[in-house]
């Protein structure tokens, strides 16, 4: 039976009370004292119960205190946006407490401290002095939204109508929010070894989480933080500073002094009574599993940074982002290998997917797992959802491959593997090996790719010469020339032209002219491709100074594309300047479909300046294609200038009846007032 806990609310605020982001909003603005007293006054039992749980010692408790609302005091506006302070409170009382402690006693290590806890065998309970140690960070460990339920009902011991308040839900609903986080973190502790019920911590947790803290503590604290935070104001610091009482100024003082003083006397007497082991000690992650997402719950990494940033939540909050990069692959050289699964899980619960960091992030765990358990990572490799984990497979081998390549090609070469018959797979882990066995051994990477089937046998190409051309172009280039004759070569050569394009566009030009037939074209076309990305007038005056013979009207595109995001109107001149043929319609209509997507009154008023003929059509086609979905009757009115009638006829009737499927009355209107039959539904 879930038990349910009236508390006496008359120290809690009513809900007609001022909330604490209102309170914080006039501290902040106005430094006024009685606000900031408030907030202290609601939260200092719980903030001080968590300092006092971590440390297990008055004093260091009492310091933590100060120094957790003397931070924000200093810094009331560093919660970050979506956090309650309640949360951002618990948080930093923790991270201050565990540094405190951290800094008395080196670490025992972890894999003594979890052979002793998981032989523990506890039965079914719901003894305080076992969930202590552990159930601020469990609490911590759960989402945003089941954490806050917890602060809210069991820390703060709001009844479930002002949970519903607060959180703008109705009474029943906020019970059932408050049973199902109960329930989470009953399992986050389980897998602590705590084994307890729901019902058990509900009884427990009221009477246990929050204790009163120590008599005239609330004043202290609010006295030493508001004059710190008139310090840190600036401009009113002297008058602040004068208006101060010596017991103001002892209080400052005892903030800026107590943690050193008490840091050597309890290092010379070795009082403290557990390590920072004690305080993060549960079971070692197990391998994780096929899947690799049904890690064991996220934990947070105690080790902390140069910038003192010890949780991944904490880093994914920073506002700087080259800071926030920084600290997050700081973040993945502390991190202890068995807290790796807990990582990956807490990451994707908080990022979204599209996110750059976050997939990046997740790469690089996936790989150090790898390293740390290679036969654990490939047997994952057959149990991942394709459709949503395919990126893991890539990461996973990629590691893989680095530490033993022979073996990865022989798990791809594995008749059971399914994994490579996935679509599109196959090239692309056949390429993930290559990319790394050429690093230690280009011969044997090369040999084991001939062997592949087609498809994979091109992206295994691709990777393998794609790799060789960052770091030795010509050489890369002289393998390829060794491989036989099909779509698996030129993929290669483009891959390389592309690579060495980018370091020295005209050794590649002249590499790619040395080739013949296809391969030729694959090679030039990808690196005048990507020499226009960069330097298209550069690109384009090379092509200019080759001879005719040279067959350069099929390369025009290329480069025109690329030039006319950067500057459509010199694109297309250059575009003009050409001699007629089907390179130049072809690279005009790509110019007009930039230029209107970027500019389209400026792209309209230049080609209705044009006079007929085929680059014309060609530039009208170009503008029709990418008007068409901003205004489908100004691209079919254009559509109608086209200068040859079975073309012309034709583009009509295909925008009009695209017309027709979006917007049926609009375009019979159009085609009424325009005398333009409306074609058949089976007129495209």
């Amino acid at each position: 039976m879930i038990c349910s806990f009236s508390p006496d609310l008359s120290e809690y605020p009513l809900m007609d009370s001022p909330t604490d982001s209102a309170l914080l909003q006039e501290f902040a603005d106005s430094l006024s004292e009685s606000a900031f007293r408030k907030l202290v006054a609601r939260h200092v039992d719980h903030v001080h119960s968590v300092a006092l749980r971590v440390t297990r010692n008055a004093d260091l408790a009492r310091d933590v205190s100060q120094q957790t609302f003397a931070r924000l005091a200093t810094r009331p506006r560093s919660a970050p946006r979506g956090v309650s302070l309640a949360a951002w409170l618990h948080t930093t009382a923790r991270s201050l407490s565990i540094d405190l402690v951290r800094s008395e006693e080196s670490r025992r290590r972890r894999e003594s401290a979890y052979q002793q806890h998981v032989t523990m065998n506890k039965p079914e309970t719901s003894d305080w002095s076992d969930l202590e140690p552990v159930i601020d960070e469990a609490v911590e460990s759960l989402s945003a939204a089941d954490r806050e339920i917890i602060l809210l009902r069991f820390y703060r011991k709001h009844s479930h109508a002002e949970i519903g308040h607060n959180l703008n839900l109705a009474e029943d609903a906020a019970r059932m929010r408050v049973r199902r986080a109960l329930e989470k973190l009953r399992s986050r502790l389980a897998k602590r070894g705590i084994a307890t019920t729901a019902a058990a911590l509900a009884l427990t947790l009221p009477a246990h989480a929050v204790t009163s803290a120590p008599a005239g503590l609330t004043a202290s604290i609010s006295t030493a933080a508001f004059a710190a935070a008139g310090t840190a104001a600036g401009g009113g610091s002297v008058a602040t500073l004068i208006a101060m009482t010596k017991a103001h100024l002892a209080a400052i003082a005892a903030i800026a002094i107590a943690v050193p003083i008490i840091t050597l006397q309890q290092t010379r007497n070795a009082k403290l009574k557990r390590t920072v082991d004690d305080l993060r000690t549960e079971a070692l992650a197990p391998t994780l599993p096929p899947g690799v997402d049904s890690a064991p719950v996220p934990v947070r990494a105690v080790t902390r940074g140069a910038s003192g940033i010890a949780s991944l939540r904490e880093i994914l909050a920073l506002g700087d982002p080259l800071n926030r990069i920084r600290e997050l692959l700081a973040y993945i050289d502390r991190l202890p290998a068995d807290q790796l699964g807990a990582a990956l899980d807490e990451l994707r619960e908080g990022t979204p997917e599209w996110d750059p960091e976050a997939k990046m992030l997740v790469h690089m765990l996936l790989t150090r797992w790898a390293k740390e358990d290679p036969d654990a990572a490939f047997a994952s490799l057959s149990g991942l959802d394709f459709k949503k984990r395919g990126g893991d497979a890539t990461s996973i081998l990629a590691s893989l491959a680095s530490l033993d390549p022979a073996r990865a090609a022989r798990w791809m070469n594995d008749p059971e593997n399914t994994l490579v018959h996935f679509p599109k797979m196959g090239p692309i882990l056949a390429g993930t090996i290559t990319k790394e066995w050429v690093r230690q051994d280009p011969s044997s990477a090369l040999a084991w790719a001939r062997g592949l089937p087609d498809e994979q046998r091109a992206g295994a190409y691709g990777g393998l010469l794609g790799t060789l051309a960052s770091t030795d172009p010509a050489a890369a280039a002289a393998m390829a020339a060794t491989l036989e004759d099909g779509e698996p070569r030129q993929h290669a050569i483009g891959e390389i032209a592309n690579t060495w394009a980018r370091q020295a566009p005209r050794a590649a030009l002249d590499w790619a002219r040395s080739l013949e037939g296809s391969d030729r074209q694959a090679a030039l076309d990808r690196t005048l491709g990507t020499w226009a990305q960069t330097e298209p007038a550069a690109a384009a005056a090379y092509l200019d100074g080759l001879a005719s013979s040279e067959g350069i009207d099929r390369y025009l595109r290329p480069v025109a594309s690329s030039w006319a995001i950067q500057s459509p109107s010199e694109a297309v001149a250059w575009v003009d300047a050409q001699p007629d043929g089907a390179g130049k319609n072809e690279a005009m209509g790509h110019v007009l479909w930039n230029w209107t997507t970027l500019d389209p009154q400026a792209a309209s008023t230049w080609l209705g300046q044009q006079p007929t003929g085929p680059s014309t059509d060609a530039a009208i086609g170009g503008l029709a294609k990418a008007a068409f979905d901003s205004d489908p009757a100004g691209a079919i009115i254009w559509a109608t200038q086209l200068s040859d009638t079975d073309t012309r006829n034709r583009a009509v009737e295909i925008g009009l009846h695209e017309w027709l499927l979006r917007d049926a009355k609009a375009a019979t209107t159009w085609a009424d007032q325009n005398g333009v039959t409306v074609p058949s539904p089976a007129g495209k």
